[in-house]
């Protein structure tokens, strides 16, 4: 706001010399002294300034961003990340014991995963098999308790599993739809830093069904624990630990996890994560050549 300043001076003054007549004196013709005096002088105002044109708001805004254009590999966790892992899992139940299946009837307190995790532009695409162990032979209600073909106690099998997800944002975060149990559930997988990834799992209401949070330690190793919920409750836990390969160790590992856990041929890359049959090869699975 321009204030207006107004300045008024006032200086007044007379000097004045004279001599008193009178009847003994002589009157001296003295020139009289001109009255001076200071006029009274008003400065003329200053002219009020002009208003200062008001700023219009300048917002900022980020370049928009377009998924499609990013490259996942740009970002440190989805470099390590990429790759072939062979892993040692177990998995708990509500009751903090090995979880026991009514429908799976075979070993979770030691179990092992074989992982591809493929980045391709904005995407990922990651197919897994699990390998379980036979169930004990003593836990064994009859030789037929077990999926296809095997004899329980004796025969071990495998699950297949798959997700994909794209980039939703150019931050290096992820989502994308999960098949699963009937249900199409959403998943969403956020960076945190340069070694710690959270993967969610809601159900179509919104709700928690799964919380992972993967830690990559610089070594080519990863740890990932999940928790699963139901309707707010916890119903499940998982410890993995998970280390780094190559294509071909992974196919030999593989192949020497099946022989020690007995699996059947005619079970490899079978049923799918709700034990239903997987309809597929594991090369199809895998989308590569994992036989000779």
């Amino acid at each position: 706001m321009a204030w207006r300043i107004f300045l008024a001076l006032i200086a007044c003054g007379s000097i004045a010399a004279c001599n008193s007549d009178n009847n003994n004196s002589v009157k001296v013709n003295t020139p009289t002294d001109p009255v001076q005096s200071e006029a009274v002088v008003e400065p003329e105002p200053e002219p009020e300034p002009e208003p200062e044109p008001e700023l219009e708001e300048v917002t900022r805004s980020e370049p928009e961003c377009d998924v499609e254009t990013v490259n996942l590999l740009d970002f440190v966790p989805w470099q390590r990340e990429e790759g072939w892992w062979v892993g040692e899992y177990t998995f708990l139940g509500a009751d903090g014991n090995p979880n026991v299946s009514a429908s799976w009837p075979y070993r979770y307190d030691h179990y092992r995963g074989f992982i591809h995790l493929e980045v391709i532009g904005n995407s990922i695409k990651q197919r897994n098999v699990f390998l379980y162990p036979a169930k004990a032979a003593a836990e064994c209600e009859s030789d037929q308790d077990v999926v296809g073909a095997g004899v329980c106690g004796d025969n071990g099998n495998e699950k297949v599993f798959s997700a994909d997800q794209t980039a939703s944002d150019c931050e290096g975060n992820l989502a994308g739809p999960f098949e699963a149990f009937g249900m199409t559930l959403s998943t969403t997988t956020t960076l945190i830093g340069d070694d710690t990834v959270l993967y969610q799992v809601r159900l179509p209401d919104g709700s928690f069904t799964q919380n992972q949070l993967t830690t990559l330690p610089p070594n080519n190793t990863r740890v990932r624990t999940a928790q699963g919920f139901f309707m707010g409750a916890p119903t499940y836990a998982s410890y993995y630990r998970e280390r780094k390969v190559t294509q071909e160790e992974f196919v030999q590992l593989l192949e020497e996890t099946r022989q020690e856990y007995n699996i059947l041929e005619t079970d490899y890359c079978g049923y799918d994560s709700g034990g239903s049959p997987s309809g597929v090869t594991c090369d199809e699975h895998f989308g590569v050549m994992l036989g000779e």
